[in-house]
């Protein structure tokens, strides 16, 4: 009985370790977790281990991205849905300020605070309708037909607009309340497609004939209250702007020669003096550092044979861009990112600083999402 009892209790422990063994060796493994982005209040990815120093800010394709400096916020419309949206710098406090759907909005202009906008729906081809958006979309106010550009001042209290009269055929450059109301001409111009912009730290108001290949542009300038518009830079095609926060200079974008595919960049003082920079980008990819004193910009990739700035601007390709500032007084040129840190393919443009100039806010039309460049 004994020996049976040993025999047993033997086998039972072979038993055991044979079982201990198996369970060992074809046991599954554990699932391992890899990292992920995080949830869309936040936007960004752990570590920047995808990413790297190129950052998503939200995780959805917007439209009228703006940055408010002094209350260190970000506002948007989401494209899915046309509902108004406030976050953080970092995406970490995503707050929908708005449950109207703006279903067919193509741009958004938002006043320097960001306490209104002008929206903008497409109606086929140039057509435009503009609608003033207060109190997040809650209070709309629809723009007079004929409205076909809108800038807001340095204020934010008036808007200037270009405004056609379907009956007279006269085309003048105007600015009223922001919903439309005491308007005042302030000058005539002959060209359909104006681009207007508010001369910083000025009563100036500047406009032009937005650029194309074939068309040379005049860059006007007028009083707020009207008065005789001065052209004070022209001859040039392909041409856009963008003036400094101090109001004194402007980067200017334009074709080496009318009609070729090459562009370049200088800039111009406020009476149109033209200095070189030679920088093969257009506007859009520009930005003007906080002191008027740097630009920080991105190089595009432009295919053989593109006609600049048209087949970029009606999306018929899609660049490939890399990061830069210059040194406006010296010429020193500083890339921001170094090319192997580049971990995606961007076509940057809306570019913004942030408020302490640590970071490069812009929109990827790859995708349209935000994304930040940490310096």
């Amino acid at each position: 009985m004994k020996k049976l009892f040993i025999i047993s209790s033997s086998l039972l422990v072979l038993f055991s370790i044979f079982l201990l063994a198996y369970n060992i060796a074809f046991r599954k493994s554990p699932e391992i977790k890899t990292n992920s982005i995080v949830s869309e209040g936040n936007g960004k990815e752990p570590n920047g281990s995808i990413y790297g120093k190129i950052k998503p800010v939200v995780n959805e394709s917007v439209i009228g991205f703006f940055l408010d400096k002094k209350n260190e916020e970000i506002f948007f419309y989401s494209s899915s849905d046309g509902k108004a949206w406030r976050t953080d710098l970092d995406g970490g406090r995503k707050n929908n300020f708005s449950s109207e759907e703006s279903i067919g909005l193509v741009d958004a202009l938002w006043s320097p605070g960001g306490e209104k906008a002008i929206a903008v729906f497409s109606q086929g081809g140039w057509h435009k309708n503009f609608f003033l958006h207060e109190d997040g979309g809650k209070k709309i106010t629809k723009l007079s037909d004929g409205t076909d550009t809108v800038a807001w001042d340095n204020l934010g209290t008036k808007i200037i607009y270009k405004y056609f009269d379907e009956n007279t055929k006269a085309q003048s450059i105007n600015i009223a309340n922001p919903d439309g109301s005491d308007w005042k001409k302030i000058a005539d111009t002959r060209f359909a497609d104006v681009a207007i912009a508010p001369i910083p730290k000025t009563s100036l108001v500047s406009f032009w004939n937005k650029g194309k290949a074939q068309e040379p542009t005049e860059l006007s300038v007028v009083g707020m209250n009207g008065g005789e518009a001065k052209i004070i830079f022209s001859g040039k095609t392909g041409v856009d702007y963008e003036w400094s926060p101090n109001g004194e200079r402007a980067i200017v974008s334009h074709l080496k020669d009318q009609g070729s595919g090459g562009m370049t960049t200088g800039i111009i003082d406020i009476n149109g003096s033209y200095v070189e920079l030679g920088i093969p980008t257009i506007v859009s990819k520009m930005e003007w550092s906080l002191d008027s004193k740097h630009v920080y910009y991105v190089l595009p990739s432009i295919p053989d044979g593109a006609v600049m700035p048209d087949d970029y601007d009606l999306g018929k390709f899609k660049s490939t861009d890399t990061f830069w500032k210059i040194n406006t007084q010296s010429g020193e040129k500083t890339r921001l990112i170094d090319l192997e840190e580049i971990k995606g393919a961007y076509d940057a443009g809306s570019l913004t600083l942030s408020p302490s100039e640590d970071a490069l806010y812009f929109v990827n039309k790859v995708d349209g999402k935000i994304y930040t460049l940490d310096f």
